[in-house]
């Protein structure tokens, strides 16, 4: 008689722990990608018949657009926020004369030196969007739950050459267009190669990890994943600006509206916390994106009844672009972790949700 040992049952390699759910991690965090995608396709057909539709898209994307300036300015009636930011004179400048500054500056070089108040706004806007992402993976990362987690230098390093390897490909296109040069195909040649050195190490750390017993993180890994390609379209030929931040920017705008329906959500439910804010969240929310979008379509409807170019239009651009260069100056200091106090007022409150997804994993 013959036996037989009974099969090794295969070790689990991946787990899924959503940060909410399945169904809202891809609406919010993956999905736009396909939006964003059709829009683009969209704003480039000449006979298309919905421009204001196409000019939401983009002004949200550069951060100027309502739905995503007012999430941001929400901070400002949470009674704790206000009393945090209100115990110094630095915390007083940070919170309420810091916005006003970079209003005046944006509106200063988009009169004098427009070109150098484009390349600030875009510059930042690419600082911003990078960030976030590397923030939105660190989120799906669980430490404690035995998945492969690379060192965040690696991981930051391996979001950081691709951007900038995609992104400086689009200003050489602008500001050399049509010349052919042997340094700069050697530097785009080894700044792609160091874009993609770093991206495979940190999937050989991964690698590494998992051959020792850990397991993948899947919705983490596909995020880096669409991380790593966010700025693609920044190389394509004949990208204008707008269009090169159609789809990075649609996602980053949705993946930053579904943060903050997380964050109001489990902030703001319980009888204490219900109380920092005047009425219910989700309501004061709509207000203040409502408040910002006529603050924006005035401004917007203003700059032309000038001429292109005058000194009016141009004063009245800067006030749009100093909208969405407040928004990146405000979120650097508000979703800034290294604080006590923002790891204390957001985190507990985003990864809700996503310790209850890991437990039952």
């Amino acid at each position: 008689m013959t036996t037989s040992a009974p099969a090794a049952r295969s070790r689990k390699i991946f787990s899924s722990p959503w940060m909410v759910s399945r169904q809202f991690d891809v609406l919010w965090f993956f999905a736009p990608l396909a939006v964003a995608a059709v829009a683009t396709l969209l704003l480039q057909q000449p006979g298309f018949m919905a421009p204001g539709l196409l000019s939401l898209f983009i002004v949200n994307a550069f951060g100027i657009g309502p739905m995503h300036q007012g999430p941001t300015w929400f901070f400002y009636f949470d009674k704790r926020n206000l009393d945090y930011w209100a115990q110094d004179r630095g915390r007083v400048m940070v919170y309420y004369v810091g916005p006003l500054i970079v209003t005046v500056v944006s509106v200063a070089l988009a009169v004098w030196i427009p070109w150098l108040g484009l390349a600030i706004t875009t510059l930042w806007g690419i600082q911003h969007f990078v960030q976030q992402n590397l923030g939105m993976v660190t989120l799906y990362q669980n430490k404690n739950a035995n998945e492969a987690v690379a060192p965040r230098q690696l991981l930051s390093r391996s979001l950081w050459t691709p951007a900038i390897y995609f992104v400086s490909i689009f200003f050489y296109r602008i500001l050399a267009p049509a010349q052919e040069n042997v340094w700069a195909t050697f530097a785009f040649t080894a700044l792609g190669l160091l874009a993609l050195v770093d991206v495979l190490r940190y999937l050989l750390d991964l690698r590494r990890q998992v051959l020792a017993g850990a397991v993948i993180n899947l919705p983490a890994l596909c995020f880096w994943a669409i991380s790593i390609l966010y700025f693609l379209p920044f190389a394509w030929p004949g990208q204008r600006i707008e269009t090169a931040f159609l789809i990075p920017g649609t996602m980053h705008w949705c993946q930053y509206i579904g943060l903050n329906l997380i964050l109001i959500k489990q902030k703001y439910k319980e009888g204490e916390r219900r109380a920092d804010i005047p009425c219910n969240a989700s309501l004061l929310m709509a207000l203040v994106c409502f408040v910002c979008f006529f603050a924006f379509f005035t401004t917007h409807s203003i700059k032309f009844e000038f001429a292109s170019g005058s000194m009016p239009f141009r004063f009245f651009l800067g006030l749009a672009v100093g909208m969405s260069n407040v928004h990146y100056y405000q979120d650097a200091f508000f979703w800034r972790f290294r604080e006590q106090y923002q790891r204390d007022s957001i985190l507990p409150f985003l990864l809700k949700d996503r310790k209850t997804a890991v437990s039952n994993t």
